[in-house]
């Protein structure tokens, strides 16, 4: 039995499931390599190009974490992506070949055949690294287990580092909405204020109209008041010269 399976899959344990591939041919091992998820297929390729590849560890980390992310249906668990989300992980990466040219390059050694619908991460890697992949599939998972268990420590620590990242970009984007609803608090104040004045303005103005026509009939009313006292005092004295 080539077979060792881990107990548990937790996202903290990058420990491997199994220490050798039970295809007949090199072919089918790739086969098994690529129905892996995306994790335990980077762990497989970080373990058997160690040696070429260590410095890379993060970079393979991030690649893994994308295709997590771009696997709408089975995310961590799937293992690997449909063509559009394919193409979206290239664009990402800035890569400028498209999925058919890495079909075709991974074709013409023999890893994959004619019919091959979706892309695991395992392809990508094999053609990002022009890896050789009868040696990939073949290679030992369980004599170099200190090498393994750095590179865990190296996974895990970016895994880490990442999600503290994350966590504060979560909470500089509340902070950010926090400042937005009060400066609009502010701004709807200082717009009510100024409503105000102005309605203050606008009575005070009215005001004044209004007294001034009081004002107004009010000295109309003295000026005729005058007038007449006057014809009054007029009228009477041309009675007594009479």
């Amino acid at each position: 039995d080539h077979h060792q399976d881990k107990t548990t899959t937790t996202p903290s344990s990058l420990s491997f499931f199994k220490m050798a591939l039970s295809g007949a041919t090199d072919f089918d091992k790739l086969k098994e390599l690529c129905t892996l998820n995306h994790k335990e297929q980077v762990i497989w390729f970080l373990n058997a190009f160690w040696h070429k590849h260590a410095d890379e560890a993060e970079l393979l980390w991030k690649y893994q974490h994308k295709f997590a992310e771009l696997d709408l249906q089975n995310h961590e668990a799937g293992h690997d992506l449909d063509e559009l989300n394919a193409h979206r992980f290239l664009e990402f990466f800035n890569e400028t070949m498209t999925v058919r040219q890495m079909r075709d390059t991974l074709r013409a050694t023999g890893a994959i055949g004619d019919k091959f619908k979706n892309v695991p991460i395992t392809h990508y890697l094999i053609y990002r690294y022009s890896a050789d992949w009868k040696y990939l599939v073949n290679a030992s998972q369980g004599d170099n287990q200190a090498e393994i268990e750095q590179a865990q420590r190296m996974l895990e620590a970016v895994q880490a580092a990442y999600k503290e990242s994350e966590a504060k970009a979560q909470a500089a984007a509340a902070a950010l909405r926090e400042a937005q609803t009060r400066e609009a608090a502010a701004v709807a104040a200082v717009a009510e204020a100024k409503l105000r004045e102005e309605e203050s303005h606008a009575a005070k103005a009215e005001l004044e109209v209004a007294l001034a026509e009081v004002q107004k009939q009010e000295d109309a009313y003295n000026n005729k008041k005058a007038d007449l006292e006057r014809k009054s005092e007029e009228g009477g004295v041309v009675s007594r010269n009479k």
